[in-house]
C-alpha cells in the first residue's frame, strides 16, 4: 500500500515541516507500506507540475502531482491552520485532479503553533476532500504548539503522538 504524506504550505520557516517529516518517519515504519514526503511547494510553484487552468486540468495533462496521485492507495495531509482555514497552495493542488482521487481515503493531520492543534483547519477541509470524492477517515492527529512537538533529531516528543499516526494509517489501510 503506497500513502504519500503531503505538506499542505509552501510557507518559508514553516513548522509544520517538522511535523510532516516526523508524520513520515512514522509512516515509512509500518508494515507493508510505502510512502513519499510530498512538499506542496515542489508542485503549485513549478508551471509544468500544475497545469494552467483549462480543459481537463491536470486529469488530462501528465504531471508529478498526478503521477503521485495515480499511485497512491490513500493519503495523508498534514494541513496547518492559517487564519482558520488551510493553505491556499494545498487547495491549488487537490484542485488541480479529480478523477484520481475517486474513494481514496485520506487522512488529516492539523497542525497549529497554538492549543487547538489545527481543529478548525481539519473542519474546514473535509467538506473540499468530500467533493472532491475522497474519503476522510473521520479522527484526525492533531498537534499543538508545533515548534515544540518535535526533538531537535526530528522525532515526535509524544510518543501519544506516534501511536496517533499509527492508528491514523491503520484506518487508511482498512478504508483503502
Amino acid at each position: 500500500m503506497h500513502i504519500p504524506v503531503v505538506l499542505g504550505t509552501a510557507r518559508i520557516n514553516r513548522s509544520s515541516e517538522m511535523i510532516a517529516r516526523a508524520v513520515h518517519d512514522v509512516v515509512s515504519q509500518q508494515r507493508d507500506v510505502t510512502t513519499e514526503l510530498v512538499d506542496v511547494r515542489d508542485h503549485v510553484h513549478q508551471a509544468a507540475t500544475i497545469p494552467p487552468w483549462g480543459d481537463g486540468g491536470a486529469d488530462t495533462t501528465p504531471t508529478a502531482w498526478k503521477a503521485i496521485a495515480e499511485k497512491a492507495h490513500a493519503f495523508m495531509l498534514v494541513v496547518p491552520e492559517y487564519n482558520h482555514g488551510y493553505p491556499g497552495e494545498l487547495k491549488l493542488l487537490l484542485d488541480s485532479l479529480w478523477d484520481d482521487y475517486t474513494n481514496k481515503p485520506v487522512g488529516l493531520v492539523g497542525v497549529s503553533s497554538g492549543s487547538l492543534g489545527g481543529a478548525r483547519v481539519v473542519d474546514h477541509i473535509k467538506p473540499v476532500l468530500i467533493e472532491l470524492k475522497m474519503v476522510p477517515i473521520r479522527d484526525a492527529v492533531h498537534i499543538s504548539h508545533a515548534a515544540e512537538a518535535v526533538t531537535e533529531q526530528g522525532n515526535f516528543l509524544e510518543e501519544k503522538t506516534i501511536h496517533y499516526v499509527e492508528s491514523m494509517v491503520a484506518a487508511l489501510r482498512k478504508h483503502a
